[in-house]
């Protein structure tokens, strides 16, 4: 059986299983809702309004490559630090994929330091959910980038291309 015929097949069978359109959609769980209302708590600097979507025993990988966050309490902490140093949050995600208990979405951590400088870093994240809630989060971006950024240095032209897309939210 060739792909095309493959996939075309599997998305008739919850149909043929007697299930309606409108059923096979609803039973699959929309993480892409829950990654906007996170992203509009975190930009308005409300962090209860996050925290309510994540497990009390998340995993939190701020940045891949630096240490991690373990637990809710952690992840406030941590949080509460970033809120309170950056201002005029723009986070925004351009594309998302979900796949199984997981959501993948590329975006931009957009805002403003304490001395005014604008943060615009490109980064792929990575959700992992439990009954509708945050278990394991991961972002993934340049650190480099990031720290250059912070100190002054402009985005470089090539990277502009990623971060001035129409985003979805």
């Amino acid at each position: 059986m060739d792909r095309r015929r493959f996939v075309q097949t599997a998305a008739v069978l919850p149909l043929a299983a007697g299930a309606s359109a409108a059923e096979a959609k609803a039973a699959k769980p929309d993480y892409l809702s829950v990654v906007r209302a996170i992203i509009e708590s975190f930009r308005a600097g409300d962090l209860d309004g996050m925290l309510k979507h994540v497990a009390d025993d998340v995993v939190w990988h701020s940045h891949v490559g630096s240490p991690v966050f373990v637990g809710k309490p952690a992840m406030r902490e941590f949080a509460t630090k970033l809120t309170g140093v950056m201002k005029d949050v723009k986070w925004r995600i351009f594309d998302a994929a979900q796949h199984h208990d997981r959501i993948y979405m590329e975006g931009v951590d957009d805002f403003v330091t304490p001395e005014g400088r604008r943060v615009v870093q490109p980064y792929l994240g990575v959700m992992v959910f439990r009954d509708l809630k945050v278990v394991e989060w991961r972002d993934y971006f340049d650190r480099g980038l990031f720290d250059r950024s912070k100190a002054g240095e402009p985005l470089p032209d090539y990277l502009k291309v990623l971060t001035e897309r129409p985003a979805l939210f």
